[in-house]
């Protein structure tokens, strides 16, 4: 368990506190708006019922034991999901580990032995397209059938919409991954309820941005979906603190040829930031990658997007 408990690591370190509660299963990458109006209906029930509030999800991702050369990249580590859905309403989150034995479960197996024998929930709670057991072969129609005979009651919360230039779409980690890596970040932000980033450590680059006079922070983005090539505006959040950010992800045109990066320049800030844990939210994206003519034009381009963060943040 983390230190307050209130995060618990796989179902064979539940205690009896966590029984007979208000219960959602999922994935939950990102803790949408989607997923946030599902937290606020398990809240409600938890209050009303006095039960305690419990959101269960699994580590690693399914899609990454069942198909790892092309898993989607994730919107948020484990450790930051599990954050945001205690700050959503969960009074417990639990993180179980991914097996292929909990893959192959039938869906009523894993009804019985998961979530009746463990957490006897009162309430269980998800969206219209929840599936889950072997195949994905269970759904909402067979989870209700199984909580009438089981002695739970299954509430169904519609989907969340979001405007988008194309249209309502419906909100879901698989959309708003798509936006994020179409270079959509404000699209992606409305959808999130909240700017999306990449959580990291400052690791070393290649110097570029001393030589520009512009001393960039380097962040590994590990497992996470990095945005299209471009300049955006942001906040880099380290050793406590919050700068505006003018970040920079693409190899470099002009400087190149260069592995792709994701750098950032923290506006008004100082000192060696080497290994610290960094948080880079996304704003804006300015514009695309250019090949500039030289330095000395580069340089000139950045002074003029570091001022239009400095007029966003503002």
């Amino acid at each position: 368990m983390a230190r307050d408990g209130r995060v618990i690591h796989g179902l064979d370190c539940l205690s009896k506190s966590v029984r007979h509660c208000v219960l959602t299963i999922g994935n939950f990458d990102g803790v949408h708006l989607g997923h946030r109006r599902i937290l606020q209906t398990v809240r409600a029930l938890a209050d009303a019922e006095k039960a305690p509030a419990v959101a269960m999800t699994f580590e690693p991702p399914p899609d990454l034991v069942l198909r790892p050369q092309d898993a989607p990249k994730r919107l948020t580590p484990p450790d930051v999901k599990a954050r945001l859905l205690l700050e959503a309403g969960a009074d417990f989150v639990v993180q179980e580990k991914t097996e292929p034995m909990l893959l192959a479960m039938a869906p009523e197996e894993f009804i019985d032995q998961i979530v009746v024998r463990r957490l006897e929930p009162r309430h269980v709670v998800e969206g219209p397209n929840f599936y889950f057991g072997l195949a994905r072969s269970g759904n909402i129609r067979v989870l209700s059938e199984a909580g009438a005979s089981r002695g739970f009651f299954v509430h169904v919360v519609d989907s969340a919409l979001a405007e988008l230039p194309e249209g309502p779409r419906r909100i879901s980690s698989t959309l708003i991954r798509q936006l994020v890596a179409d270079g959509r970040i404000e699209d992606a932000n409305r959808c999130l309820g909240r700017p999306f980033a990449i959580y990291g450590r400052v690791v070393p680059g290649q110097g570029h941005g001393r030589i520009l006079q512009f001393p960039t922070a380097n962040i590994d983005p590990g497992e996470q979906v990095v945005p299209a090539d471009g300049v955006y505006a942001g906040k880099a959040e380290v050793k406590g603190r919050q700068h505006p950010a003018a970040v920079s992800v693409g190899t470099k045109p002009t400087l190149g040829p260069a592995p792709r990066t994701v750098e950032a320049f923290l506006i008004d800030a100082a000192g060696d930031l080497y290994d610290q844990a960094m948080t880079l939210s996304f704003l804006q994206r300015l514009r695309g990658q250019e090949r500039f003519g030289g330095i000395d034009s580069l340089r000139e381009q950045i002074a003029k997007d570091v001022e239009r963060v400095r007029e966003i943040c503002r």
